[in-house]
């Protein structure tokens, strides 16, 4: 009965430090997800990480939320708001990395807390009790979401690629700097 209360207390952390985009959150776990993308100096002179939001948007998902952190790094995540749109159980947060030292950028996407200690309880519990069995049936479901958020997260990378391909004009560009 215990594991239960564990669970619960992760969950509302793992809420708790979504909610207040921890930079500690949001750069430490398991990366699922690591997508580099060769960037110049030039290239990430290019980037305007505060319009990802509005370059990915999309109408079929829930929107993705980002955010800058303290450290030059961008969080983003699924917004928690109430959407009529498509839903599946978000299995990872990301983490958007210019990194002029390698000359890239990555998009990373690191796996939720409550997806890894739920995956556990499913192949935990069937060793305990046998009638626990169907339980592992939520692995899939875990598989099905990381494959629709992983092709959200190429979408992000795919962005920062555009954004770092097409020489905007000199007027757009101030325009896109001064909001940040």
């Amino acid at each position: 009965m215990a594991i239960w209360y564990i669970v619960v207390g992760v969950m509302v952390l793992e809420i708790v430090l979504q909610l207040a985009w921890s930079p500690f959150y949001f750069g430490t776990g398991i990366r699922l997800f690591n997508e580099r993308i060769p960037a110049t100096a030039e290239m990430r002179h290019r980037l305007v990480l505060n319009c990802l939001e509005r370059d990915v948007a999309t109408s079929d998902w829930m929107p993705m939320v980002f955010r800058p952190l303290p450290d030059g790094r961008t969080a983003f995540r699924e917004s928690f708001f109430t959407s009529f749109t498509g839903r599946y159980y978000p299995v990872m947060r990301g983490l958007v990395v210019v990194d002029a030292m390698r000359n890239q950028v990555r998009v990373e996407g690191i796996c939720n807390w409550m997806t890894l200690a739920i995956a556990v309880l499913c192949v935990a519990m069937p060793m305990v009790a046998a009638s626990t069995w169907p339980m592992l049936m939520m692995l899939g479901l875990f598989v099905y979401c990381y494959f629709i958020q992983r092709r959200r997260y190429h979408a992000v990378a795919e962005a920062l690629r555009e954004q770092m391909r097409v020489e905007l004009p000199e007027a757009i560009m101030a325009l896109r700097r001064r909001t940040q």
